[in-house]
């Protein structure tokens, strides 16, 4: 888990740098291209055997994860990524959320421990929510039924190859969603940081970074992975007002104390268990 809070933690700082002069969706779809590619020349019979239901599956929930980071992507064109990290926090609730409408009944610890967190995350945005606050709420969700789906579905092939198809799935649709609204119509001068953004995210955040996520959800419980969300915005914060020279919040300590104990008692809570669906490589 440290791992994917470390890949994602950076992610949201290094999104907000590569989109100052490089096309949100198009740009975040080349990085998830590029990785998928990656994976598939590192592996080239990662795909064999993979039926035309369990492509689909992938496919899909490739295009609800990715399609979701890259919309954060694109608000993060006029939003703070400490802003965009805080909002996305909010996916532990989602998936609560979605979980029980299809039938299983949270735990009264589970959702104190979701709504502590939720607290933090409120405490911590500490300002009127706009347009692109909504987008950004609106991707989260889009990215819980992504996680809601990868830990319910058992039509999914091995890790490697899982990972792989929603890569190259989820980076196709951005390029095309990027060419459809012309993006790459206006493009700007990218500088070099914009483009060290750019193949940063492609290893750390899309190789590293899904991959990890890929197959923690494959081998534990969804409210565990989905912890990562309570931390990954006190990273994102730090680095943002730390480095980027983001404005601080008054409030950040209180929030953070809120969701580093809601972490802390959630990991405590639940034990990793053993995943029945194929997982072979």
């Amino acid at each position: 888990m440290v791992g994917l809070w470390l890949c994602w933690g950076t992610s949201f700082p290094a999104m907000r740098v590569m989109v100052r002069t490089l096309p949100s969706l198009s740009a975040s779809g080349a990085a998830f291209l590029a990785a998928g590619l990656v994976l598939l020349a590192l592996r080239p019979t990662a795909l064999r055997g993979v039926n035309f239901r369990q492509f689909g599956t992938a496919a899909a929930i490739g295009v609800c994860l990715l399609g979701a980071q890259g919309t954060v992507a694109l608000a993060e064109r006029t939003t703070f990524a400490g802003t965009a990290a805080l909002v996305v926090a909010a996916l532990p609730l989602w998936v609560t959320m979605l979980n029980a409408v299809l039938g299983e009944r949270p735990a009264r610890a589970g959702i104190l421990r979701v709504l502590v967190g939720f607290t933090g995350v409120a405490l911590l945005t500490g300002t009127q929510a706009n347009a692109w606050t909504f987008v950004v709420a609106a991707a989260g969700f889009v990215w819980a039924a992504g996680t809601v789906l990868t830990v319910r579905t058992t039509h999914l092939p091995g890790p490697w190859a899982t990972t792989t198809v929603q890569l190259l799935s989820g980076g196709t649709v951005l390029l095309v969603a990027g060419a459809a609204t012309g993006e790459l119509a206006e493009l700007p001068q990218p500088t070099p940081v914009s483009w060290l953004a750019l193949g940063y995210l492609a290893l750390v955040d899309s190789l590293a970074g899904f991959g990890l996520y890929t197959w923690l959800l494959r081998t534990t419980s969804a409210a565990l992975v989905s912890t990562y969300a309570y931390v990954v915005p006190i990273l994102a914060c730090l680095i943002s007002v730390l480095i980027m020279k983001e404005p601080p919040r008054p409030i950040l300590l209180a929030g953070a104390v809120l969701i580093v104990i809601s972490v802390a008692t959630e990991v405590s809570a639940r034990k990793p268990r053993t995943h029945t669906a194929n997982t072979r490589t």
